[in-house]
């Protein structure tokens, strides 16, 4: 099967926009519409039961709809064999209801608990798959388990004549028509429907966001990527094996065809359709594909093109979905997390008033501007001044310095060719260490080791004195350490507070039950979190653009977006990897005076860098590199008459 993954790669990229206050109005009045006609619909004297069959289907592809949203939308991971965990729910619940007359109600759980773990032991080993390679992957689960149930394991399947006379549910009193069935389904996807949207706005919705975004940029700000996938398929496979317990009780029987691929590839289209991560997309795109060829039945033979024609057009013309998701604004977030004590208690207390978030903002940003101005005012001196300070900052720099990180014997080689080799460095708290060298000389790959991306082949990597080169990315961004990239890794289309919001991540420990029950700690904690978010925004001159899409940021101001989600992870140590890249005089300029009241504020900061004048405006120490080898180290006023920094960079005359 030949997937185009760059068409859906661009679908991924657009899962919605950050929505303004009227289009949230009227999506919360288009909502509350489409619940009363739904709650209402079997009422109607023109309703029969035909059409409350069919309003049935579209609520049992709802669920499946939203259990593959979890895993598609929200994650971006491709699984076209979700079908897989509908079965399981369906055959467990019949199995177990006319083997052992377990009531149906009392397997809704078991149905969830056993699909969720069969994802898991099948996941698990192929997790860290992507794109393709995981797609035709659950192609293949999906297919396994409608062979095994024709197949019949140990008699218990019924091969393929499947499983007849399972019970009906009971909730008080038997649930036997169309109707009741009807609202027991319905009622059970709007609870999910309200649990999975408190999931999205919180901190485990969000990591679930950053993964899909980019991978490596949410690992190396404290997202454990493994353990959030893992999450993902075990959600949304819990929540199909629901949808399989209530279709098994309604049908009062079960076979292997109802779970094939093309059922699958029907939940993908519906997920695709309704909107990427949207909750009502994709109720709205279960009532496209399942009213859509009930409508043109008479047309039978060409209803299948009809609805791959349609479902080319909105690829074509609306990418997002029919009903995209609309990110949320931080006021939004905030009224979400905050109670009515909240509101009313005393500055302190409780999470900080925007009020006073953005007074301290405006006064970061003057900060910020009459520090740049001044570095302005200094620029023409810089060299004069750092050379005659360069001698006595030798003699007295090191006497009461304190060691934060401590790199030894460092060694990484890809294939047969060496990037680091033998390499040791020093960086000193408080202070500011630049790595320089020319094109290739291995810098990237010293920061991507320090910062877990990479595992050195020898040697090791110390911060405080204990040894993190074995440690997972994750891990080393909750000990202190924070990046940002060579090439801008911010996530494009989340807004510039979730963005920053992710270097809080590591700080939070709410999970999916405090999320979804909204728990006091996790409604304190996520308070915390904007609060953080919002100073590190304004720290770097972004508060006006906090509910902004990143991707509509213009480059420079991209940068400091990743500086401030870097900051937002409250580390010791933040590496920048060349992060005046793009970068004119004057936003350099500027850029070095926010490095130096970071500084000044206690934190320490190692970079890469090619602007040799920045490095000669801000750097304490400077490491030189060449073929993944430390050539020379000490001030930068030495380092521009060192002789092998000079080979280095212009080469040396031909014998």
């Amino acid at each position: 099967m030949n997937l185009s993954l760059s068409l859906l790669k661009r679908i991924l990229g657009t899962p919605g926009s950050s929505g303004g206050g009227d289009e949230l109005r009227r999506r919360r009045i288009i909502g509350i519409a489409a619940a009363v006609i739904f709650a209402l619909f079997p009422l109607l004297p023109f309703v029969d039961n035909y059409w409350i069959d069919v309003g049935f289907y579209v609520g049992i592809y709802a669920l499946l709809g939203l259990s593959l949203n979890i895993v598609l939308g929200e994650v971006g991971l491709f699984d076209l064999g979700h079908t897989a965990f509908y079965a399981i729910g369906a055959y467990v619940t019949a199995i177990l209801n006319t083997r052992f007359h377990i009531p149906i109600l009392w397997l809704l759980p078991v149905s969830a608990i056993a699909a969720g773990l069969f994802a898991w032991l099948v996941t698990a080993p192929v997790i860290h798959l992507k794109g393709d390679y995981l797609c035709i992957v659950t192609i293949g689960i999906g297919e396994i388990v409608r062979l095994s149930m024709i197949n019949n394991p140990l008699g218990l399947t019924g091969g393929p004549n499947g499983i007849n006379g399972i019970d009906n549910p009971h909730f008080i009193v038997p649930i036997l028509s169309s109707r009741q069935f009807y609202y027991l389904l319905w009622a059970i996807i709007g609870l999910s429907a309200f649990l999975l949207t408190r999931l999205q706005r919180s901190r485990v919705g969000r990591a679930w966001n950053y993964i899909r975004e980019d991978e490596t940029a949410a690992k190396a700000l404290g997202v454990n990527v493994r353990h959030y996938k893992l999450s993902a398929f075990v959600l949304g496979a819990a929540l199909a094996g629901v949808a399989g317990n209530i279709y098994a009780s309604k049908q009062m029987s079960i076979s292997p065809e109802s779970f094939t691929f093309m059922e699958s590839s029907l939940l993908f289209c519906i997920v695709l359709l309704g909107g990427l991560g949207s909750i009502p997309g994709s109720v709205l795109g279960a009532l496209a594909v399942t009213v859509f060829p009930e409508i043109f039945r008479p047309f039978a033979k060409y209803r299948l093109m009809f609805f791959g024609l349609a479902l080319l057009l909105m690829m074509i013309f609306k990418p997002g979905g029919i009903l995209p998701r609309l990110r949320d604004s931080g006021e939004r977030l905030k009224k979400v997390v905050e109670t009515k004590k909240a509101r009313s208690s005393k500055p302190g207390a409780g999470c900080e008033d925007t009020a006073d978030i953005l007074k301290r903002a405006n006064s970061a940003e003057s900060a910020d501007r009459s520090g740049s101005i001044n570095t302005i005012d200094r620029a023409d001196n810089v060299d004069t001044t750092q050379r005659s300070e360069c001698s006595a900052h030798a003699e007295t720099g090191g006497a009461q310095d304190k060691l934060l990180l401590r790199i030894e014997n460092l060694g990484l080689s890809f294939g047969g060719v060496t990037a680091v080799s033998d390499m040791d460095l020093e960086v000193v708290k408080g202070r500011i260490t630049a790595l320089i060298g020319p094109n290739g000389a291995g810098k990237t790959t010293v920061f991507n080791i320090i910062t877990g991306i990479y595992r050195p082949m020898s040697g090791r990597v110390l911060l405080r004195g204990e040894d993190i080169s074995s440690r997972l990315p994750h891990q080393i961004a909750k000990a202190g350490v924070a990046r940002t990239f060579q090439n801008i890794r911010i996530f494009p289309s989340l807004t510039c507070l979730e963005n920053v919001l992710c270097g809080q991540h590591s700080r939070g420990k709410a999970g999916f039950a405090a999320s979804m029950l909204r728990l006091a700690s996790q409604r304190t904690e996520e308070s915390r979190m904007l609060q953080k978010a919002q100073t590190c925004l304004a720290r770097v001159g972004l508060s006006d653009s906090a509910d902004s899409l990143a991707s509509a940021l213009p480059y420079g101001k991209r940068r400091y977006l990743e500086i401030a989600r870097a900051l937002a992870a409250e580390p010791e140590l933040i590496v920048l990897d060349e992060p005046s890249s793009g970068l004119n005089d004057a936003e350099t300029l500027e850029l070095a005076a926010l490095l130096k009241s970071l500084v000044a504020e206690g934190l320490t900061i190692f970079l890469i860098e090619h602007d040799m004048n920045l490095v000669d405006m801000v750097s304490d120490h400077v490491v030189v590199m060449q073929s993944g080898k430390k050539i020379a180290e000490g001030p930068m006023c030495d380092m521009r008459q060192n002789p092998k920094v000079i080979e280095a960079y212009l080469g040396s005359e031909e014998d």
